[in-house]
């Protein structure tokens, strides 16, 4: 129905069936003003999943307010009478979005919605059915940052194959017809969770997937628009991430979290070390936040070489990360999970960090910096006591030299000494950053030099912020006096 202003001056016009062709509401020209119906249009957001579908609701400039609802084809002479269920009110003419929830997978709905003029007047019903997803084959957010966001595909063994990416609106045709670079498959993988760690903050995307059954038929278009968060957002759980000093070995972190993060966990990697347990087919698949949470109470470094983990709960977390294998501009990944107030955990971001580059600049270590006592020597053992002065000692190796080795077989060489140390470091011990250290050895019987009255000295071989390579080592070899077991 239409509501008609009629200026006096047109009235002819208007009894002669021409209003529809004057010019409308063109006062000027002697047109007449047409009030359209009140109407409100309805538009999916995105692809309707396994049990929701969110939907926005756009009304015409004529709308006071508007009424919409869920129900089944059945229920329209409901809705238009106001008796159906869940109905709900829009007192103004503002789009509104709004997402059901709970709907049971596989099942054709309706959504109906109608509009009123600021008389009381109804426009149509506007009406638009949709069938949700089957519970076989699922696509669904698995979390949304501000730079970083992941999808979960979870799906029976019909489906066994998908294709998925992430784009944006505009990309929809060139994703169905497989010409968007960013896409990607797997098959017969049916948990999986897809990982993006490098996007925009405040910008608008869009997932696609689409799957396909053994017998080559395709499922729906799964689409999920979003929006990722603005960067640093305090509308989720998030934090401020800082990298501090670092050397070789050791990598500080200080990760702050916010009022809505109530637990933070960081994990390190020399690059990609674990990537296969992380995002591998066999093992954990992408669920970065089961995963990341169920490691974040074990000793991850005796599990995977190359690994670091830690965790802080209501406070500010600092980490002293630690890379074994002691290389300088050796490249890291560093993750970070934030849990929510509920202390579960909400998303991952990711992060590029490496061992410093070679510093020519830094000063040596030197021998004389070390004081070395032995102590306590009997056929059983002896005590190791090790301390430095010197800020330019960032780390040593120390072990036991043969008093035979040193002063017959290499007559005092300091050079193959050196280098002896370097090539079997680790036989005793290692030390970072640490002034003194105090150490019991145990002695084995069953090796020869061992024997009553034998001589030895405590070697320390020390190196700098550049670690354990030429020009980081020290020039000489730190030596104890000659301790001798008891004859």
């Amino acid at each position: 129905m239409k509501k008609l202003l009629i200026q006096p001056c047109v009235l002819m016009v208007a009894s002669l069936g021409l209003l529809l062709t004057a010019c409308g509401g063109d006062k000027e020209a002697g047109g007449v003003t047409v009030i359209g119906e009140p109407t409100v249009s309805i538009e999916f957001v995105g692809t309707p999943g396994v049990s929701d579908v969110t939907v926005k609701f756009v009304p015409t400039e004529e709308t006071a307010k508007f009424n919409y609802a869920i129900g089944s084809e059945q229920d329209r002479e409901n809705f238009e009478n106001g008796d159906i269920v869940g109905m709900q009110t829009e007192t103004s003419n503002q789009e509104i979005t709004h997402t059901w929830n709970e709907l049971e997978a596989g099942e054709y709905y309706v959504v109906y919605a109608m509009a009123y003029d600021e008389d009381g007047a109804a426009g149509p019903v506007s009406a638009h059915g949709f069938k949700t997803a089957s519970s076989d084959f699922v696509v669904e957010t698995y979390y949304i940052g501000d730079n970083s966001a992941a999808f979960r595909i979870t799906n029976t063994n019909d489906y066994y194959t998908y294709k998925y990416a992430l784009g944006t609106a505009a990309d929809k045709e060139a994703f169905l017809n497989d010409e968007l670079a960013s896409i990607k498959t797997q098959s017969e993988v049916f948990d999986w969770a897809e990982n993006y760690f490098d996007l925009e903050p405040a910008t608008e995307y869009v997932f696609y997937c689409v799957g396909q059954d053994r017998s080559g038929r395709d499922t729906q278009l799964f689409e999920i628009p979003f929006t990722t968060y603005a960067e640093g957002s305090d509308e989720i759980p998030n934090f401020v991430y800082t990298e501090g000093a670092k050397d070789f070995y050791m990598q500080n972190y200080t990760v702050t979290p916010n009022a809505l993060c109530k637990q933070l966990v960081l994990y390190q990697q020399t690059e990609g070390a674990a990537d296969g347990t992380i995002f591998g087919v066999n093992n954990w698949k992408g669920l970065t936040l089961e995963m990341f949470d169920s490691w974040k109470d074990i000793n991850i470094g005796a599990v995977m070489t190359g690994t670091y983990i830690t965790s802080a709960t209501n406070e500010e977390l600092k980490a002293e990360a630690t890379t074994t294998d002691l290389e300088l501009e050796n490249p890291l990944d560093v993750y970070v999970i934030a849990y929510d107030e509920m202390y579960k955990p909400f998303l991952v971001k990711k992060y590029a960090n490496s061992t410093p580059a070679f510093n020519a600049n830094a000063a040596l270590p030197d021998a004389s910096d070390f004081t070395i006592t032995v102590t306590d020597v009997t056929m059983e053992g002896f005590n190791i006591t090790i301390d430095y002065t010197s800020d330019n000692t960032r780390a040593y190796f120390y072990d036991i030299v043969s008093g035979d080795y040193w002063d017959n077989q290499i007559e005092h060489d300091m050079a193959t000494l050196k280098n002896e140390m370097i090539t079997t470091y680790l036989n005793l011990g290692w030390c970072y950053n640490r002034k003194s250290i105090e150490n019991n050895y145990v002695i084995n019987p069953s090796i020869p030099d061992f024997v009553a009255g034998a001589k030895f000295y405590i070697g320390v071989l020390a190196m700098n912020e550049n670690g354990p390579i030429e020009g980081g080592w020290a020039e000489e070899v730190a030596l104890s006096e000659p301790f001798y077991l008891p004859e």
